[in-house]
């Protein structure tokens, strides 16, 4: 009697843009496509491969941050300006300490870290400022870049924003922000 065969294993499939139907803006869908094809079969991205002027339709609304391991923090490389009229406190350089006040730095950092750690896609919808009391309804794709070694310390985002209409605005927008991670 002979035992099961085995045949070689197979590398992983990597996602592509069909598990990522929860991103619904059609703008950071195009994002992630792009990001998506530049992977060169590998789990995550080359920051090299990366050019923002190839979506140069939601330049305004990107962002892009490095993890600086000596100061255990993020630091602003690229933020667009409707992220700068959104968080003011935003300027090339700043650590996340330093455009979010400490409790929601702790927790953006964390998040973002997660990104980078598991290689993972952040998807958030809903209120996205609403833990700094802003108003309005947002989406927000955050994903990870990998310097020239291959170690994912850069971060990839993008965040759209969609304002109540005045007439709606006494109304309260109850909907909270959902926080989706796609592992890559």
């Amino acid at each position: 009697m002979t035992g099961p065969t085995s045949s070689p294993a197979s590398p992983p499939q990597l996602p592509d843009l069909a598990a990522f139907g929860h991103v619904k803006d059609g703008l950071l869908r195009n994002l992630l496509a792009y990001y998506l094809a530049r992977r060169d079969g590998a789990r995550v991205p080359l920051r090299s491969r990366i050019a923002p002027m190839d979506f140069p339709k939601l330049l305004s609304n990107v962002f892009l941050y490095e993890y600086v391991a000596a100061d255990d923090d993020f630091h602003i490389r690229l933020a667009g300006e409707e992220i700068r009229t959104m968080l003011q406190t935003t300027r090339q350089g700043a650590k996340l300490a330093e455009v979010f006040p400490p409790e929601i730095a702790t927790v953006v950092r964390e998040r973002y870290r997660q990104v980078c750690r598991d290689g993972s896609v952040m998807h958030n919808i809903g209120l996205v400022f609403e833990r700094m009391g802003g108003s309005g309804q947002g989406e927000r794709i955050v994903m990870p870049l990998a310097d020239d070694q291959g170690e994912a310390r850069f971060l990839l985002g993008a965040t759209v924003y969609h304002f109540p209409q005045k007439a709606a605005a006494s109304r309260p927008n109850m909907e909270k922000v959902t926080i989706t991670f796609t592992p890559l």
